[in-house]
């Protein structure tokens, strides 16, 4: 999320003040985490210096307190990036995102007659599956467990987070018709015989970082189960949950 888009309103809708003297470092963290969360391929020292309007010796005390906290993690080409610990911290929200996502999830695998999910990006390059519904009137369905982990550009739950978001010199071309599409369609490629449909989450600001789909056993009818795909990924990312 850019600096103009990380939160600024308090419960009641009032404009937030600026922080008092003695959170402004806490803010300034806060602050350089959004920016990495709005920018998953990494920042280098001295672009977040200069996009937060930071001094760089405040930058890299700040990373250094982080990168302690396993909250910033810094890649082999410098850039620095979100690390394992906050998700490690978002764990403890999860429970409380599948009871928000529970009713359109249980539509989506009653309509579809296949198993429902959310997928959520970790990182750059990893997708983690954070809910699952399964139907209850099929005799066998797919069995997707919370937790799965796999490629981005993988599978359909991944392609549509990266179709959500701006096109990337040599993406796959199954990302680039998602785009086009609205949504994305793959078969056999997480595993054999399995088909899925999914959409991207919107938040209302910055890109996607979740999508919503279905996988089912064999082919389905792509015409009657897009829309519906499609209606509850609006519905979701009208909840701001992402």
């Amino acid at each position: 999320m850019s600096r103009t888009s990380r939160p600024t309103t308090v419960s009641d809708g009032t404009q937030q003040a600026d922080p008092p003297r003695g959170a402004k470092t806490l803010d300034s963290g806060l602050r350089i985490l959004w920016e990495l969360r709005e920018n998953p391929d990494g920042l280098l020292h001295g672009e977040l210096s200069r996009r937060l309007g930071i001094e760089r010796t405040a930058v890299y005390r700040l990373i250094g307190t982080l990168q302690a906290n396993r909250l910033v993690t810094k890649s082999d080409d410098g850039r620095y990036q979100l690390a394992l610990g906050v998700l490690e911290l978002a764990s403890s929200v999860l429970p409380q995102l599948r009871r928000s996502f529970a009713q359109q999830l249980r539509e989506l695998a009653e309509i579809s007659q296949a198993t429902a999910f959310v997928t959520a990006l970790d990182g750059a390059n990893t997708c983690v599956v954070v809910a699952v519904t399964e139907p209850s009137t099929t005799i066998t369905h797919v069995a997707y467990r919370v937790g799965t982990r796999h490629e981005a550009d993988r599978g359909a739950s991944g392609i549509a987070i990266l179709a959500g978001r701006p096109p990337v010199l040599g993406e796959r071309a199954a990302i680039t018709e998602a785009r086009q599409r609205g949504y994305s369609v793959t078969s056999g490629e997480l595993q054999t015989g399995a088909w899925g449909i999914a959409a991207p989450i919107r938040p209302p600001h910055g890109h996607p970082v979740a999508s919503v789909g279905i996988v089912a056993i064999g082919q389905g009818d792509e015409s009657a189960i897009a829309p519906v795909v499609l209606r509850i990924a609006d519905v979701m990312s009208a909840g701001e949950q992402f």
